[in-house]
């Protein structure tokens, strides 16, 4: 919806400069370029970058200002049931002089203080101004579907949906983060609240901040392991959740468009939101070139069967460096998957007719949609059971299904999970305290979420990942999206249905397609059985399969790829292999570059799509330090 910048300086006393806010501001104009506002009272200043979707007239322009208290409010997101909370907080005597969302959140604040978090429902990252007590509140919705950051410096704390935004400021330290760059390569994410950039912290899904006579406190206002222990769901109530949520996120005051891969998540969002909505959506694909990742007809398909308009956009190879550093620099933050070029072009097509569109991001995470991630408690009790063997039949068995040696569930799941595994990152990095760092705070980062899930492995797995993997994707789609001017709705992450997805059992989320399957696979590679002897997300396909074309629910999982192996190594990566290997390559600091050089010379024997997406990694950091820190 909008971008958003604010500082809270420690000295009540101390003017805030306009012009410095207004700089910091500009970082975020792709963000919201329908209107902007400034507010500064003493030692406060708030900024707004505004994409108008709900209520578009001026007169709902930010920072929105109570006239009746003075209290302030700077906002990114929407709130889908701001008209319910609007007809209680009239029935409390309270007026409106707008139709807006914002007026709802600013008037709900007014009226419950900051326990009114828990009556929305929505995707909000904002900051309220109270005058009255000197009090800024600052706070994130539950599930990290917009982004929030912040950094403390001399003069006080500054915040913004970027972070790009906040090294605008002067004083504030423009230098990146070594061990968030190894995490990002390790997981295309940087976790925990570290960011790329020294001294700027992500302020955590379901977290807020108070910040009272230049002290600031952080709390957790929504916790998903306590909601997951009080929840006991069925089948139906899946379809129920999710219909209500695409119900939800079709308020808008302007038309609503959807991503549609012909994919199963997509393809519940397009019939329900032709369902229940009188406009109905327009969807768009990416049409790729190469033909065994073109996915036109499954979407083509599932349109006229839901009688909807279709729009193809093609999609080229991310072969253009400066395109992608385009991208880098307005996000501010490097490209963690190939697809998000993609995703770019797909949202440039759909902002020049839409300010808000569906896609389908949540539902992997939520009902184990990443089979076999999820299979990785049904490999470690194989490993468990080849301990038991002769030794020289232990090899032979481990060989046979690619198991590692026996450790930890943690450990176990890592091993797997990680994108650049640890072994390779040592080879290559200069500084081995950095290295050693990093290993460990990881570690101890992904322990507490094993600690927090309860449960068994798989539960703990799931957990995780909707923890950290989720809102790093949402991340990307909300930045991505929003560098084009368009908001991305994700009604998989709506936190009714997350919960109670999450709180059914494993074996109902990805099922054996018979008693014997699990026999059957006890002896081959997950990759050689998943999705031909279980099911992954069995509850959609259960609840969806009266009205969803039998392509749909018998399809593999594609995702929105892009083929990577061979890409690497040809002439389209030219540019992104001279940036990598130059003598002043950007991650010399990083990187010793004999190593990498002899990492890339054997890799490009072979090259695998697993090494395409680790040159891709190594690349977009190369270019995010260069246009970011140069």
């Amino acid at each position: 919806m909008c971008g958003i910048f604010g500082i809270v300086l420690k000295n009540e006393g101390t003017p805030v400069c306009a012009e410095a806010v207004e700089r910091c501001a500009d970082a975020l104009a792709h963000r919201g370029p329908d209107a902007s506002g400034l507010y500064i009272d003493q030692s406060v200043a708030f900024a707004h970058r505004r994409l108008s979707i709900v209520d578009a007239h001026s007169r709902a322009n930010q920072p929105y200002r109570d006239d009746n208290t003075g209290v302030v409010v700077t906002y990114n997101g929407e709130i889908f049931n701001y008209r319910e909370i609007k007809a209680e907080l009239r029935d409390m005597g309270f007026s409106f002089s707008t139709v807006s969302d914002t007026e709802v959140l600013i008037l709900s604040y007014i009226a419950w203080g900051k326990s009114f978090l828990n009556r929305l429902d929505g995707i909000f990252a904002f900051a309220i101004f109270d005058p009255r007590n000197s009090l800024v509140l600052i706070a994130r919705d539950r599930l990290g579907v917009k982004p929030l950051y912040y950094t403390i410096c001399d003069v006080g704390l500054l915040f913004a949906s970027q972070p790009n935004a906040l090294i605008r400021w002067p004083g504030v330290m423009r230098g990146p983060d070594m061990i968030g760059a190894l995490s990002f390569l390790s997981y295309r994410a940087v976790v925990g609240a570290r960011t790329l950039f020294a001294g700027i912290s992500k302020l955590e899904p379901g977290h807020l901040l108070e910040i009272r006579n230049g002290r600031h406190t952080s709390e957790r206002w929504w916790n998903l392991s306590e909601r997951i222990s009080r929840c006991k769901p069925d089948y139906s109530d899946i379809r129920r959740l999710l219909g209500s949520a695409v119900q939800r996120q079709l308020v808008a005051d302007v038309p609503v468009a959807a991503l549609l891969s012909g994919g199963l998540d997509s393809s519940i969002l397009a019939y329900e939101a032709s369902a229940r909505s009188q406009i109905r959506p327009v969807c768009y694909t990416g049409k790729v070139e190469t033909p065994d990742y073109d996915e036109t007809a499954y979407a083509m398909e599932v349109a006229a069967e839901f009688g909807l308009t279709h729009r193809v956009v093609p999609i080229g190879e991310p072969s253009d460096i400066n395109a992608v550093a385009e991208l880098v620099r307005l996000r501010g933050h490097p490209l963690g998957m190939h697809n998000e070029t993609a995703m770019f072009t797909l949202a440039k097509a759909i902002s020049k007719e839409h300010k808000v569109v569906l896609t389908g991001e949540g539902a992997d995470e939520i009902f184990a949609g990443y089979s076999q991630l999820f299979r990785t408690p049904y490999d470690y009790n194989r490993s468990k059971i080849i301990t038991a063997l002769p030794p020289a039949l232990a090899q032979i068995a481990r060989r046979r299904l690619g198991l590692g040696v026996h450790c930890s569930q943690l450990q176990f799941f890592l091993k797997r999970y990680s994108y650049f595994p640890a072994d390779e990152i040592r080879s290559l990095a200069i500084d081995g305290q950095m290295r050693t760092e990093h290993e460990m705070e990881l570690f101890d980062h992904f322990s507490t979420q094993f600690a927090e899930a309860g449960g068994d492995f798989f539960s703990k797995i799931s957990y995780l990942l909707v923890s950290t993997h989720l809102p790093a994707l949402l991340e990307m789609v909300d930045n991505t999206t929003m560098a084009a001017g368009l908001e991305a709705r994700v009604p998989y992450a709506d936190h009714q249905l997350v919960t109670a997805a999450m709180a059914m059992p494993g074996s109902q989320r990805l099922r054996w397609r018979s008693p014997i399957a699990s026999a059957q696979a006890l002896w081959h590679p997950v990759a050689s059985f998943s999705e031909r002897l279980d099911v992954s997300k069995y509850p959609l396909r259960r609840e969806y399969r009266s009205v969803l074309p039998n392509s749909v629910l018998s399809r593999k999982k594609m995702g929105f790829p892009l083929p990577l192996g061979q890409w690497v190594v040809g002439e389209g990566a030219t540019e992104y292999r001279r940036l990598l290997f130059h003598k002043d390559s950007p991650l010399g600091d990083l990187f010793d570059p004999a190593a990498l050089r002899r990492w890339f010379e054997a890799g490009r024997r072979n090259p695998s799509d697993s090494f395409g997406r680790k040159f891709w990694l190594l690349a977009n950091l190369g270019i995010f330090f260069k246009e970011v820190f140069s």
